[in-house]
């Protein structure tokens, strides 16, 4: 993470500043690997990126980055290293909360790192899912944070259109994919959290969480969190899968997500070949159709059409949910100004503003 960034961190636990810094190794003015310190916690940064977890998730990376802490094991501070050896020897103690999450993060790891490719539609892809509420007048020179980024690619446009500063974050080993994708854009930093221990402030004009919300096992829970992100009249945009008119996702999809969320998923990967070639044909059928069955992919490539199958088949859980329940979370949390839109392909965007 560029040094110019951490000033927008806090730590997750008790929102306090970061109180120190050690550097393992820096390039220019970007730290690779390090650690950040709060006045009672601490954090690694780990290949760019700053991996702010907290409870069983960084009990989890404490272990799966074994080689990180054992390369710079002589230079942990003493606290730093007994808690990754008390960590190392301890039995993993996971409720099902927590388990939920780490399957998440680990299918959409999975679909980042080996099908998505980026492409030259993404631009329109990102405007779709926010409309028809954004516009470049609405990003130019704002600070934004992308919500359950993923590969990065929703991170990387707003940044492109000329926003200030674009956070994106995630809790898989997606951020690793993110950090690639958008390492050389000095306006934009990538940082591994949950969504339900967010390490800002108040500090965003815009926040949006693009396909996310409807994966979590307390979807409510987890949109509440971020209203806490914007300044005063920062605007929060959130897309998720609409209940209404999605009778192909509740009675055909849901059924057998069941058993394909189960299934390991390098088999998946080539399963969803299926569908997504059936798709792709269809497409090419009805080229000049009007409002054909699956038109919204009828421009872009196989490949979105292949990851967004897998997206489909490979979480464990999808929520639905009607226009006015998403309005009423809105409500709830106190924002003013609340929009919707039913997409025609069963999604909802909103965008609401903290007054």
């Amino acid at each position: 993470m560029k040094n110019k960034f951490l000033k927008y961190l806090v730590d997750p636990l008790t929102g306090e500043n970061i109180s120190q810094k050690l550097v393992f190794k820096q390039i220019d003015n970007e730290i690779i690997d390090g650690l950040l310190f709060f006045s009672s916690w601490w954090y690694p940064i780990i290949n760019g990126v700053p991996r702010l977890l907290v409870n069983g998730a960084k009990s989890d990376l404490l272990r799966r980055y074994f080689n990180f802490f054992e390369t710079y094991r002589r230079k942990l501070p003493t606290p730093v290293s007994k808690q990754w050896k008390q960590v190392l020897l301890s039995v993993a103690d996971s409720d099902k909360f927590s388990i939920h999450q780490r399957k998440t993060a680990e299918s959409f790891t999975f679909e980042w790192k080996n099908i998505y490719r980026e492409n030259s539609f993404e631009q329109k892809n990102y405007l779709h899912f926010t409309g028809p509420f954004v516009d470049e007048k609405l990003i130019s020179n704002k600070t934004i944070i992308d919500v359950g980024c993923g590969s990065g690619r929703f991170t990387k446009q707003p940044a492109l259109i000329g926003a200030k500063v674009v956070f994106g974050v995630d809790l898989g080993d997606t951020v690793e994919v993110a950090y690639q994708l958008t390492r050389n854009l000095t306006n934009v930093a990538i940082v591994q959290c949950d969504i339900y221990n967010l390490p800002f402030g108040r500090v965003f004009d815009l926040a949006h969480s693009i396909g996310v919300i409807h994966h979590l096992s307390d979807p409510y829970m987890g949109f509440s969190k971020l209203p806490k992100l914007l300044k005063k009249e920062g605007q929060l945009i959130v897309w998720v899968y609409n209940r209404r008119h999605n009778n192909r996702a509740l009675y055909f999809y849901e059924p057998v997500r069941k058993i394909t969320s189960r299934l390991p998923k390098e088999l998946l990967y080539y399963i969803c070949y299926i569908p997504a070639f059936g798709v792709h044909m269809i497409n090419l059928l009805t080229e000049h159709f009007k409002n054909p069955p699956f038109g919204y992919y009828r421009n872009f490539p196989f490949n979105m059409k292949l990851n967004d199958t897998f997206d489909v088949f490979a979480t464990p859980k999808c929520n639905y949910f009607l226009v006015e329940e998403v309005i009423g979370w809105y409500k709830r949390v106190g924002l003013k100004k609340i929009k919707a839109y039913e997409h025609p392909e069963a999604g909802i965007t909103c965008i609401g503003t903290h007054g």
